[in-house]
């Protein structure tokens, strides 16, 4: 069979054959040179005969990774590859044995394979390198003849897998698959053992443990520091993944090395139950805390958790703030910071890697959106577009005595007053709730509490009021608070708009403000109306209400003063009376969280991590700003909404892990940022160094120690402010890279784990990657249970080109074409001439 490597250049056949037919025309002999012509045209084209091979060729590539010994029977491999070889007994075998290594256990024969057993391999590695294994058996296929791959595998392919079929293909010899099934197992393995990087002396931290395993089932899970006991305990696993917590506290210095071991009955794999890590033990870091003053009950828990600070009444400058870690702003009216002081925080966790922790209450929070700062925070006080909107219920108690016909700036005031409120109600969404209540000498509901919606109603209900009677302030009051008790929402509010000339009846005024006091969820506003309102009862009534006071003397401002009130309580939404926060933060030790009295509500931006929250609203959340991070608390730390937070026998315990969300992962102290990428046989570290403006500082004098190995490498620049060294990998285990810098004698240093390989992370048959392979490069999957078929064919045969034969003639003709234009006028010409 003849086929063309190259077969788009037999176009230039047509333009040669039409260069034939004119020249014959025209009386011209062109047989010669179409011939050689054609001649070129079809070496160009690469031709090739092809036969079927005498023989075909295959080579088995026999998986003997760790993975495939502990999960297949010892003989099963073995006894496959036998089997294999018998159904295909016509043809050449080979058998290429591999792990992380590749050898050549069985050279091509057409002898049949001895017995089982001998073509068992040498410690080949830890892993399965499948790129090794194809390019090896590719360089011992024959260039001629049909060839065939067969992977005898369970698929847990850790490296190479995209390079091996890659080449497979490239070279066009199909690559089939025969799985290696293996017996089912129980195998738990510890996937993940985190602890921080670095720990302080007396100040307990969170450490989590994370167990996958095959099937649910009791085990032995055990923690140590230091070869010392930490935590050991039977826990029950459930199939798939299981995470546990335990806290721990060191009083010591230097580091503590960590092992986690986990122990089934009959798990099948020793090796994957271990994991290894390693902290550094300093002392606690600078807390600074920008607070008018520290409240005793914060005092006391920040003494009895070990940690010193040092206390501001203003944002320190960053100069100050060089040797921080981390910074709590508390206490401080945050509409007051000037964008200086907002400059400076955002330097300090962006550029400088700190900690900011803000809790503010409700004194301080009001006018937050004023300054940029709400720019930094992971939460912000403004309800976002197209988000769910909180929900609020708002009674209006609106003034219609007779004292409200009169003229006002030349408009009757109760046509002012009913267009204010529907003003006022057309800035509320959709879904919030509202209730009108109008009184005189008596309370009159002309609207229910109820949705919005689109507001026809409460307008209609708005334009009937007429203005008549006396006037009871205490009734419409009482009425209202009735009203909300029952209401569902998690914003209530009353606003009265009255001048406050209530009559003079015998009214339990205090008990009413009591009632006021009491209710936690409802505030109470008051916009005071008239040139001579009753401000001491109004005010009264806003104070019990947690509310706001606001004046209105001249009518002509009344608009104005009530879109301010009601945009008030759009923004500065307080959630008060008893709730209890939950998330990730209130788990171990701080599952059993204390109740909160009060929070502001914040909507947490799209990359922000909520720790705690009640309901959607969170209470604790953090992001990630530059090289820090930078958390809220929606509560203060004065003891008002915090009060029980601050008494718990826990306190300590909660400070330390709420200063702790903001821990920085990576600290920029001292200028030099190290990382280590693991590999399967080298340790690659690279050390970035920069000054406090981020350029890059060149030529320093670093090398590194891994400890406690204790071999001193140099890091060679490699880029601006970049420095890198290669080693070799060390065993299974916890360590500690330390970065010394001789040219500025300073030091940083990364802790650093070395897990076991991947090749115990998984057990069992990968039937998606083994058909990958197949399908990727041509070949088919084999089932042994079913009977070996016969390998598919390739279609590659003993081939031989033509190209140079065909340029010999082409050549040859060439000449004789030459010889014929020349003899003929040498015979012609006379003697004599």
């Amino acid at each position: 069979m003849i086929r063309f490597a190259a077969p788009f250049a037999l176009l230039g056949v047509i333009p040669v054959v039409a260069l034939l037919f004119r020249g014959r025309r025209r009386g011209r002999d062109l047989v010669l040179p179409t011939l050689a012509g054609l001649a070129l045209l079809l070496a160009l084209a690469e031709p090739e005969v092809r036969r079927a091979a005498d023989r075909e060729n295959v080579i088995v590539l026999l998986d003997r990774s760790p993975s495939v010994a502990l999960s297949v029977p010892a003989r099963a491999s073995d006894e496959a590859l036998a089997a294999l070889r018998k159904a295909n007994a016509d043809r050449s075998f080979g058998v290429v044995s591999f792990a992380a290594l590749a050898e050549i256990s069985v050279g091509l024969s057409e002898d049949p394979l001895p017995l089982p057993g001998v073509a068992s391999a040498e410690d080949l590695g830890q892993a399965t390198d499948l790129s090794a294994a194809i390019e090896l058996a590719l360089a011992a296929l024959p260039k001629d003849g049909e060839s065939h791959l067969v992977l005898l595998s369970d698929g847990r392919i850790t490296e190479g897998l995209l390079e091996g079929v890659t080449a497979a293909r490239a070279a066009g010899v199909p690559v089939s698959v025969l799985p290696l099934s293996g017996v089912g197992s129980l195998d738990a393995r510890l996937l993940r053992l985190d602890v921080p990087v670095r720990i302080e002396v007396d100040r307990p931290f969170a450490i989590e443990i994370v167990v996958e395993s095959d099937g649910a089932g009791p085990a032995e899970l055990s923690l140590y520091r230091d070869g010392e006991p930490v935590a050991q305990e039977t826990v029950a696993l459930r199939e798939g993944w299981t995470a546990f917590q335990i806290v721990d506290r060191v009083n010591g210095g230097g580091a503590a090395a960590y092992q986690a071991l986990v122990k089934r009955p009959g798990d099948p794999v020793p090796q994957n139950d271990s994991l290894s890590a390693v902290a550094e033990i300093e002392g606690p870091p600078p807390l600074w805390i920008v607070a008018p003053e520290v409240p005793a009950a914060l005092d006391a828990a920040l003494r009895t958790a070990g940690r010193a600070y040092t206390v501001r009444a203003s944002v320190p400058t960053l100069a100050d703030l060089q040797r921080s870690r981390e910074l709590l702003v508390t206490g401080i009216s945050l509409a007051t910071m000037t964008r200086e002081d907002v400059r400076t925080l955002r330097s300090f966790v962006a550029d400088l890697g700190g900690g900011l922790l803000i809790a503010e209450g409700e004194t301080e929070l009001r006018g937050v959106g004023s300054v940029p700062l709400e720019d930094l925070l992971p939460v912000t006080f403004t309800v976002p577009e197209r988000a769910e909107q909180a929900s609020l219920a708002v009674v209006y108690v609106l003034d219609r005595s007779g004292s409200m016909q009169e003229r006002a700036e030349g408009a009757i005031k109760i046509d002012v007053l009913k267009e204010v409120a529907a003003a006022s109600i057309g800035l509320l969404e959709p879904d919030t709730l509202v209730g009108i209540l109008v009184f005189d000498r008596e309370p009159v509901w002309v609207q229910a509490v109820a949705p919005v919606a689109d507001g026809r109603s409460l307008y209609a209900a708005l334009q009937s009021l007429r203005a008549s009677g006396g006037t009871d302030l205490y009734r419409p009051v009482a009425a209202a608070l009735d009203a909300l008790r029952n209401v569902e929402a998690r914003v209530k509010h009353i606003l009265v708009l009255s001048d406050g000339k209530t009559a003079e009846e015998e009214h339990d005024w205090d008990g009413l403000l009591m009632r006021l006091a009491d209710a936690t969820d409802v505030h109470l506003s008051v916009i005071a109306v008239g040139p001579q309102p009753n401000r001491a009862l109004l005010d009264r009534l806003a104070s019990a209400g947690r509310g706001v006071l606001y004046v209105a003397e001249d009518f002509a401002r009344l608009p104005q003063v009530s879109l301010e009130a009601t945009r008030h309580i759009l923004r500065g939404r307080f959630i008060t009376g008893e709730s209890t926060a939950v998330g990730p933060l209130a788990s171990g030790d701080l599952a059993a969280l204390p109740p909160l009295h009060g929070y502001a509500l914040t909507y947490p931006r799209p990359t922000a991590e909520v720790l705690l929250a009640v309901g959607k609203d969170p209470v604790v959340a953090r992001w990630r700003v530059g090289l820090g991070r930078v958390g809220v608390v929606n509560a203060d730390l004065a003891g008002d909404w915090t009060r029980e937070w601050l008494s718990w026998s826990r306190a300590p315990l909660l400070l330390d892990a709420l200063l702790g969300t903001v821990d920085a992962e990576t600290w920029a102290g001292e200028g030099l940022f190290p990382s280590i990428d693991v590999g399967r046989d080298r340790l690659a570290i690279t050390v970035e160094a920069r000054r406090n403006d981020r350029t890059f500082v060149d030529f320093l004098a670093l090398q590194a120690v891994v400890l406690p190995r204790g071999e001193m490498t140099p890091l060679l620049q490699v880029g601006p402010g970049l420095y890198a060294a290669d080693l070799p990998l060390p065993s299974q285990g916890a360590y500690v890279l330390s970065i010394e810098d001789l040219t500025n004698r300073r030091t940083t240093s990364l802790a650093f784990t070395v897990p076991y390989p991947d090749e115990f992370r998984h057990l069992g048959v990968d039937d998606e990657t083994l058909r990958g392979i197949a399908r990727a490069t041509g070949g088919r999957v084999l089932i042994a249970d079913a009977g070996l078929a016969d390998l598919p064919p390739t279609g590659r045969g003993a081939v031989r080109a033509l190209r140079d034969g065909l340029l010999l003639f082409g050549l040859a003709l060439f000449l004789l074409e030459l010889v014929r234009r020349k003899l003929p006028q040498r015979v012609g010409r006379s003697p004599t001439g």
